[in-house]
C-alpha cells in the first residue's frame, strides 16, 4: 500500500471516489436522489441581478449558494429566491433545509428567515465564523 499525494485534480480518481461513497451511502440508507435546485431572477435587459443555487436529497433541501447584485440588496429579493426555492423544496418532499453562511455574509437575513443556528466554527478564515444553519420547512 502507498499513498499517494495528487494535487492535478484528476477527474477519474475524484468521480471513482466519489462513486464508492455514494455506492456506499446507498448500502445504508438507499438513493439520496439529489436534484438541483437553482433559481435566477433577471432585470430587463434579461441579465441576472439574483440567484440560488442548491439542491434535494433525503428529505432535505441545501441551500449553496444566494447571491444578490450589490444594488439589489434591502430590498426582499434574497426572501423571494429563498421562499420560492423552499417552497419547491416541500414540493419535492422535503421536511428540513439546511445552508452554511460566513461572518461576513448573511447570518442576521438567514435568521430572520427562520434558519437556526446549528453550530459556528470560529477562526475560517482568521478573525471571522462559518455558520451552519437548519430550518423546519413544515412549520412555515
Amino acid at each position: 500500500m502507498k499513498l499517494q499525494i495528487d494535487e492535478t485534480n484528476n477527474e477519474n480518481e475524484i468521480r471513482f471516489v466519489s462513486d464508492e461513497l455514494d455506492r456506499f451511502n446507498e448500502s445504508i440508507v438507499g438513493k439520496e436522489n439529489h436534484k438541483k435546485l437553482n433559481l435566477v431572477i433577471k432585470n430587463d435587459n434579461n441579465e441576472i441581478i439574483a440567484g440560488l443555487l442548491g439542491g434535494t436529497y433525503w428529505g432535505w433541501f441545501y441551500v449553496d449558494r444566494l447571491w444578490v447584485h450589490d444594488i439589489f440588496r434591502k430590498q426582499g429579493i434574497g426572501k423571494v429566491l429563498l421562499r420560492n426555492a423552499e417552497e419547491l423544496a416541500v414540493k419535492r418532499g422535503c421536511y428540513y433545509s439546511h445552508l452554511d453562511t460566513m461572518s461576513w455574509q448573511a447570518l442576521e437575513f438567514y435568521k430572520k428567515q427562520g434558519y437556526i443556528v446549528l453550530c459556528e466554527i470560529k477562526d475560517i478564515p482568521k478573525g471571522h465564523s462559518k455558520y451552519h444553519l437548519m430550518k423546519n420547512l413544515k412549520l412555515q
